[in-house]
């Protein structure tokens, strides 16, 4: 069964294969570096970093709480979903309310569509506004693709900079 979890040590090691496996896409060219949605395990604790996110105290100022599941299958590990409660100037240009990340292997199998769907019932409690703002890149067709399946209706298109990258970014907006 596809659902939503809170992030736990059991699906770790499939988390760290798609971190993996996401670094490889972004050397094959096929996800850009700011696109990366899965951290390091062996550097970074992912499971407290994510039960952090929740509270505000434990974050820099300029950023606000978020909530981060995994996405499951049976006990398959296949995503990962960040819901952030509200924007920052930031993330109003890019990034969202909600940022999501599929493991490769698992790509064009309809779980990206899914993901975004459960994500979507999760910030009707989460979310302090009346709409979700989704961003992608302008030439990620498979997150247009995604986005739009779940009622997303761009707004505009708007350029980007993050680290050495410059991007389009398309900003869709999807009733709460």
């Amino acid at each position: 069964m596809i659902k939503l979890v809170e992030a736990n040590e059991q699906y770790l090691e499939e988390y760290k294969e798609a971190y993996l496996l996401s670094l490889k896409a972004i050397e094959e060219g096929k996800i850009k570096k700011h696109d990366l949605m899965f951290m390091n395990s062996d550097e970074v604790d992912v499971i407290q970093k994510m039960k952090d996110s929740r509270d505000v105290s434990k974050l820099p100022s300029h950023y606000v709480p978020s909530y981060d599941y995994f996405l499951v299958d049976d006990d398959k590990f296949i995503g990962v979903i960040h819901i952030r409660i509200r924007l920052t100037e930031r993330l109003l240009s890019y990034g969202g309310h909600i940022g999501y990340g599929i493991n490769p292997k698992y790509w064009r199998q309809g779980y990206g569509t899914k993901l975004l769907r459960l994500g979507l019932e999760k910030a009707k409690d989460l979310v302090e506004d009346s709409k979700v703002l989704v961003t992608c890149d302008d030439d990620n067709i498979g997150s247009v693709k995604i986005i739009e399946k779940n009622g997303g209706i761009l707004e505009n298109k708007v350029t980007n900079v993050d680290s050495d990258e410059t991007f389009v970014t398309r900003r869709y907006w999807i009733n709460n």
